[in-house]
């Protein structure tokens, strides 16, 4: 049977299309035995995720008063500098006949609004003419020079991040740049711990759900690009 097997073989590849269908299936297996290879060294060094997303601060400024807002001076995506005016508040006076006419006749008494930090407008909650109460959001600013990646990583992956490991970041949101960085730091609670409906199944028919846990990651940004909140990331952390 050996035998005949050895003859079929080399029947066929006496002739050129038994030849090409040889190279070509030789092909395919090599490249196989290649990419099984890569991705279980890929395994082996790093952990990575595209469960990750750019972090910052997100500072609302509020009213310190009730008051009417006379002019708004920043705008969505504006970026300010820390002590910069905001806007120009004025207390309403609605007991006064002039001041129902609008903001011209807003009297004396005006106060600006300043930025307590440096960075870009992430959201507008007010508008000219619209009176606040004491607290409300005027607008929401995000710190620039403070922004990190939260990674959430799979529970069967933790025990290989450690803090200080290396971190390659591609950030979407800049056609795919990529970014160094380090973990920083492990929670020490699960990403749904913190829900506002946690898992809290006490029936019988329970099905075991992977965890995952938050990462966060330190970015170095040597370019100075604008990293926006909320925006995805994919991340590789070098484990060996």
């Amino acid at each position: 049977m050996a035998a005949n097997f050895s003859e079929k073989m080399k029947s066929g590849l006496s002739t050129t299309r038994g030849k090409v269908i040889f190279v070509v299936a030789l092909a395919v297996v090599l490249g196989g035995l290649v990419m099984l290879g890569y991705l279980g060294y890929q395994n082996y060094k790093y952990v990575s995720t595209d469960n990750a997303r750019i972090s910052a601060p997100l500072i609302a400024v509020p009213a310190l008063a009730s008051s009417q807002i006379i002019s708004l001076d920043v705008d969505l995506g504006s970026y300010v500098d820390k002590g910069q005016r905001i806007a120009t508040m004025g207390a309403p006076r609605p007991d006064s006949p002039a001041d129902r006419q609008g903001l011209k006749d807003i009297p004396l008494g005006r106060a600006s609004l300043d930025a307590p930090v440096s960075g870009y407008v992430a959201a507008v909650w007010s508008y000219p003419g619209q009176v606040v109460t004491p607290g409300a959001s005027v607008i929401t600013l995000y710190d620039a020079s403070n922004t990190w990646v939260t990674a959430n990583i799979s529970e069967a992956d933790l025990h290989r991040v450690k803090p200080g490991q290396e971190v390659e970041i591609k950030v979407d949101s800049l056609g795919g740049a990529r970014l160094m960085g380090r973990v920083d730091g492990i929670a020490a609670a699960t990403a749904a711990t913190f829900s506002l409906m946690p898992q809290n199944n006490t029936t019988g028919n329970f099905i075991k759900v992977a965890q995952v846990v938050p990462v966060k990651i330190s970015v170095d940004n040597p370019a100075n690009y604008v990293l926006i909140p909320g925006t995805s990331v994919e991340v590789k952390i070098t484990t060996r």
